[in-house]
C-alpha cells in the first residue's frame, strides 16, 4: 500500500459525492484508487500555493456534492465528464480568485504549444485542461487525455 498517494491536505470526504463515499467507506484508503494520482498531487500543489480551497463541503452540511467525483448517472456536467473517472476537480480558493489563478498559468504560458519548461510551474504540472467561461468562480482543471506540452493546456469555454 506504500505506493498509493494520499493528498496531504484533503479528506476523501472533500473530493467524492456523498453516496461513493457511503458504499466505499469500508474500503479505507483504498477508496483513494477512483482518483487518478495526478488529479491527487495536482490539488495538493494548488493548497501548496494558493492556500485553502474547497472542493467539496457536503461533509460540512455544504452544498457542494459534485465538484470532485461524480457518479456516472448524474445529470451534472458532460456525459463523459473527467469528473465521472477521476480525473478533474472543481476548486474554490479563500484567498484568491479562480481568474487569478488562470492568469498565473496564462502569464507562465501554459496555454501555448511548447510552452518553455522554465515555466513549468509544480502546481500545474499533469493539468491538460481548464474551463475558462464567463462568470465561472471555479477553477476547474483536468489531467485528460490531450498532449498539453505539445499543444499547450486546453481550454474549455473561450
Amino acid at each position: 500500500m506504500s505506493q498509493l498517494y494520499i493528498p496531504k491536505h484533503f479528506r476523501i470526504e472533500e473530493l467524492v459525492y456523498p453516496g461513493f463515499h457511503e458504499a466505499h467507506k469500508h474500503r479505507g484508503n483504498l477508496i483513494w484508487l477512483a482518483f487518478d494520482v495526478r488529479v491527487l498531487k495536482t490539488a495538493d500543489r494548488l493548497r501548496e500555493r494558493y492556500g485553502k480551497m474547497t472542493v467539496n463541503d457536503w461533509c460540512w452540511g455544504g452544498d457542494r456534492t459534485e465538484s470532485g467525483l461524480r457518479a456516472m448517472t448524474t445529470g451534472t456536467g458532460a456525459a463523459l465528464s473527467q469528473h465521472k473517472f477521476g480525473r478533474a476537480l472543481d476548486c474554490i480558493f479563500a484567498d484568491c480568485t479562480a481568474d487569478e489563478v488562470r492568469a498565473d498559468m496564462r502569464r507562465k504560458g501554459f496555454f501555448e504549444p511548447h510552452f518553455p519548461a522554465s515555466n513549468f510551474d509544480a502546481e500545474f504540472v499533469g493539468i491538460t485542461c481548464i474551463e475558462e467561461f464567463e462568470g465561472m468562480g471555479w477553477f476547474h482543471f483536468d489531467v485528460r487525455n490531450h498532449d498539453a506540452w505539445k499543444y499547450g493546456v486546453k481550454v474549455v469555454g473561450r
